[in-house]
């Protein structure tokens, strides 16, 4: 709790550094912030099933969208205007 910095990402520190490289398209794999399509990329040629990870990412978000459904159902329900 004593480190203000603790929740930023490296991406967000970096960004300001003069050594960052931004993406030039979406195939870099040299820039500091990838894109999806670069990562599954490199993870297709190293023979990974980028069908079965997509899904399973997939399947995590719904899952913790389920999770806060009712949080999001009561939060809804009690910012509506009155009639």
């Amino acid at each position: 709790m004593n480190n203000l910095f603790v929740h930023l990402t490296n991406y967000s520190l970096n960004k300001d550094s003069t050594a960052f490289r931004a993406p030039t398209s979406v195939e870099d794999d040299a820039a500091h912030k990838r894109t999806i399509t670069s990562v599954f990329n490199t993870l297709r040629a190293g023979g990974h099933d980028i069908e079965k990870l997509w899904s399973g990412i997939k399947d995590i978000i719904i899952k913790t969208m389920l999770t806060i459904q009712p949080e999001l159902s009561h939060s809804y329900r009690t910012c509506q205007p009155a009639d």
